[in-house]
């Protein structure tokens, strides 16, 4: 996607030229005269810049008129003004020969057209870059260049001194630079978050209803998200009584050491990373104490991928206040689904998850054997330091070694904690992907090694029987081997199996609902990104239909709806789409439907180029988070929120609050 990035970086760069375009053409030109070199290189940037956004647009056309239509749209009128400046503008008048030059009077007026003309492609560049908003303010301040530029010319014009006329010189370079500042500063006050918001009232309380009803069938009419607690008016969760499985997190600092001897000041629950492994029982009742003693943050605990009462899903600002240094807060949720998950804070989760706060939570299927020989590990991916830091399975940069037996059974836990995608490799045994995201794969086929594509917070398990060799996983750097006797190194001569493709894998089954059901609701949201500014900072924005949160509407849904919800990633980069309370099916990839076992995800990593069109059953009621979980793009404004009739939620968010979800 390269051509995406060339647009994005040549559409920027084709502001400042707009800006000196119009300074250049205020106030009354002489037609005789030949026009300046200002001039005729800001016709020529302006015109070279539109004419290769054009080629980009043409050139993502191979990608559909999602990708290129918004560029193409764009680039059109700002060719016009460019041949429009050159016609009226730059095209020095004829005149019969040896007659003396003849003052146009109407020229000045046909300029300042030409001047309006590139103002209004500057302010639609902002748009389209910065939002509604922060164009509001760009042309409010572009509105002083028309009268700066006639100040200009009176100075240019009036006789004076030389002194005079460098002082004049210099006043007007002054100008000039407040001129770009004053832009600069309206455009990052634009871009500051409210103090404090609410997630469904007051400014953030568009909606996109997807085609149905705003109100629909409001069986929760007016209820709050703290009602929506998963138990009934005896205190029973989840319809039944049944066994307590009950847990306490500490949120810690702790000064941990990698393998490699790297000391680490993590936070952590329960002076470790990854934190505890929860397992329990499908069924059973959870219960988590979370006790907060890290100094002077609030934090909260979300269950990724598990399907919670609304309640308890630990999003600050939506489900619940961050909970504060020397507080607790105790989570109740009954587990309903076998398979690997994992939890982390969402409080500051840009932040939080990377410096530790995380764990992995497995739900054992009801009626597996109390006793098992199976070997069954997860296998946390980590990096440490942002993108260019330390990758770790567990706090182990290198290869570790474990000892297993020929003939037992082993089953691996893929979990990525990382928001880009991390390629997962196993060789040295035939091996099945059993699960993803939780759910299993129907009928999955032996492989004779296998290369994983794994997204942010997305979940894999494989399964395989130990050979009488070694058995080598890797994780983009960190590995394990597992041999007989613990002792053998990473096996370097097996041929890279082939990426897995989840499309196409595994056998199809019945579903509840597949294309070709009746959707009650349709939402199409497509991923991009802009340069510009995002609270008051400059920053790349991650935007959901050229929006950034707060300004992105809620999806609204009734109880019982059938969605569905097509991804569009118009960037370059990998956005893992993970939406709270549901599982997705996943229809069609590029507009070619799955064919292998049916493939649900609670997180979708949407590639570059790629367009996903999934479907789910809206049975949670409630106010869900649905963003990137790359968790930097979220914090750059790529958060929406699916919301149900009726339900509202008590708690704010913004600098003004204890409440900071990403």
């Amino acid at each position: 996607m390269w051509v995406h990035y060339t647009d994005m970086v040549t559409a920027l760069l084709q502001l400042p030229v707009a800006v000196a375009a119009w300074w250049t053409g205020c106030g009354p030109q002489d037609p005789a005269a030949r026009p300046s070199r200002t001039s005729v290189v800001a016709f020529m940037l302006l015109l070279g810049g539109a004419a290769l956004r054009l080629v980009a647009g043409v050139l993502l056309l191979a990608w559909g008129w999602e990708f290129a239509g918004p560029r193409l749209v764009f680039v059109v009128p700002a060719l016009v003004v460019a041949a429009t400046v050159y016609l009226v503008w730059l095209r020095p008048a004829r005149k019969p020969p040896g007659e003396a030059p003849v003052r146009d009077r109407g020229r000045p007026a046909r300029v300042a057209a030409v001047a309006g003309a590139v103002g209004v492609v500057f302010v639609t560049a902002v748009a389209l870059l910065a939002g509604a908003g922060t164009a509001v303010v760009a042309g409010l301040a572009v509105l002083g260049v028309p009268a700066l530029g006639w100040v200009y010319r009176r100075l240019r014009h009036d006789q004076a001194d030389a002194r005079a006329g460098r002082w004049r010189g210099a006043a007007r370079a002054a100008v000039g630079v407040a001129l770009v500042a004053a832009v600069a500063v309206g455009l990052s006050v634009a871009s500051v978050l409210p103090a404090r918001s609410s997630m469904t009232g007051g400014a953030l309380g568009a909606v996109d209803t997807g085609g149905g009803s705003a109100a629909g069938h409001q069986h929760h009419g007016g209820i709050s998200v703290t009602d929506l607690t998963g138990t009934d008016p005896t205190g029973t969760a989840n319809g039944g009584d049944g066994p307590v499985r009950r847990f306490t997190l500490t949120a810690q600092e702790t000064t941990l050491l990698l393998d490699s001897g790297m000391p680490v000041t993590a936070w952590t629950f329960n002076g470790d990373t990854p934190g505890p492994q929860l397992v329990v029982r499908q069924g059973e009742l959870v219960e988590v104490t979370l006790v907060n003693r890290l100094p002077g943050v609030g934090v909260t605990v979300h269950w990724h991928g598990v399907d919670v009462p609304n309640a308890m899903d630990g999003v600050a600002g939506v489900t619940q206040d961050a909970v504060a240094p020397g507080a607790s807060f105790v989570y109740r949720f009954r587990a309903l689904r076998a398979g690997t998950y994992w939890y982390h804070s969402h409080e500051m989760s840009s932040v939080q998850v990377r410096r530790g706060l995380f764990g992995a939570l497995v739900v054992m299927p009801g009626d597996a054997p109390s006793h098992d020989d199976t070997l069954d590990e997860t296998a946390l991916r980590h990096t440490w330091g942002g993108e260019d830091g330390v990758a770790t399975l567990g706090l182990a940069s290198g290869v570790q070694r474990r000892p297993v037996p020929a003939g037992r059974q082993v089953r691996l836990r893929l979990v990525n904690t990382d928001g880009d995608p991390a390629t997962f490799t196993l060789t040295g045994a035939p091996v099945r992907v059993a699960a993803i995201d939780g759910a299993d794969v129907h009928e999955p086929g032996v492989l004779p090694g296998v290369r994983i594509l794994v997204g942010g917070g997305s979940r894999y398990d494989l399964v395989f029987t130990m050979p009488d060799g070694p058995v080598t996983l890797r994780a983009d750097g960190p590995g394990i081997v597992y041999s007989p006797h613990g002792d053998a190194g990473p096996d370097r001569g097996t041929a890279v199996p082939a990426v897995l493709d989840p499309a196409r894998y595994g056998s199809p089954a019945g579903t509840p609902f597949g294309t070709g059901s009746r959707f009650d609701r349709r939402f199409t949201l497509r991923l991009d990104e802009r340069l510009g500014f995002y609270d008051g900072r400059p920053s790349v924005r991650y935007t959901l239909n050229d929006a950034t949160f707060p300004d992105v509407p809620m999806l609204m849904v009734s109880e019982g709806d059938l969605v569905e919800v097509t991804y569009v990633n118009r960037t370059g980069q990998h956005h893992p789409m993970h939406l709270h309370g549901h599982h997705m099916l996943v229809l069609s990839r590029d507009g070619r439907a799955t064919s292998g076992s049916p493939w649900w995800a609670d997180t979708l990593d949407v590639g570059p180029g790629e367009t996903y069109r999934v479907a789910f059953r809206a049975d949670n009621p409630g106010v869900w988070m649905d963003h990137c979980h790359n968790l930097e793009h979220a914090a750059s404004g790529m958060i929406l929120h699916l919301g149900y009739a009726g339900v509202t939620s008590p708690f704010l968010i913004g600098s003004g609050t204890v409440n900071h979800p990403e």
